[in-house]
């Protein structure tokens, strides 16, 4: 499902005519999608893209244009399932580079996955698993790979089962809270 993400925005990522401009982004025998741009009060440059032709933007994009050089994409938002709610928003710092990615993988309007990079790599996912509100999840990355796993089992706010896993994803260490203090009490190698 991650893929789906990743997909659908970074085909529309480059695109754009300049502000204010319409352009038809599919050939003469498709449906053509629409793209328009506007400048928001604060400078930022809003484009919006409707892939699906209902009327309805399906992709924003969001620039910051400075004065000495092109302009940046500083965040993307995604309407996946064309519901006309956003099913991903991504940030992107100004080099470029991947900030944070927000995603409603169940699309009921509500964050259930939360990527954190750092230098454009990812270092910390916060997952809602069963789709509560509450992240109850969390994956620890270092040099790409999932290093560790937290989770609250319980649902009572705090970490009370751990797992450390090598470099082919294999759990090699477990951890567990047995008196509710957010400790790890008993470890199992």
């Amino acid at each position: 499902m991650r893929s789906s993400f990743l997909l659908l925005p970074s085909l529309v990522i480059a695109c754009g005519p300049k502000s204010g401009e319409t352009e038809d982004l599919a050939s003469s025998s498709q449906e053509a999608a629409q793209l328009t741009e506007s400048v928001a009060a604060d400078g930022t440059i809003e484009q919006r893209i409707d892939l699906n032709s209902d009327g309805e933007p399906d992709v924003y994009n969001f620039y910051v244009q400075p004065t000495d050089g092109p302009r940046a994409l500083v965040r993307k938002e995604v309407d996946l399932n064309w519901d006309q709610r956003i099913d991903v928003r991504t940030w992107f710092t100004s080099e470029g580079k991947i900030e944070k990615e927000e995603m409603d993988g169940d699309f009921d309007g509500r964050v259930d996955w939360v990527d954190h990079y750092q230098g454009g790599k990812r270092v910390l996912s916060e997952v809602d698993t069963d789709y509560n509100g509450i992240f109850d999840l969390f994956k620890i990355y270092e040099s790409g790979k999932v290093r560790r796993k937290e989770r609250d089992s319980n649902g009572d706010g705090r970490v009370d089962f751990w797992e450390y896993l090598d470099d082919e994803g294999s759990v090699v260490k477990v951890g567990r809270d047995v008196d509710g203090d957010g400790v790890m009490d008993v470890r199992e190698d």
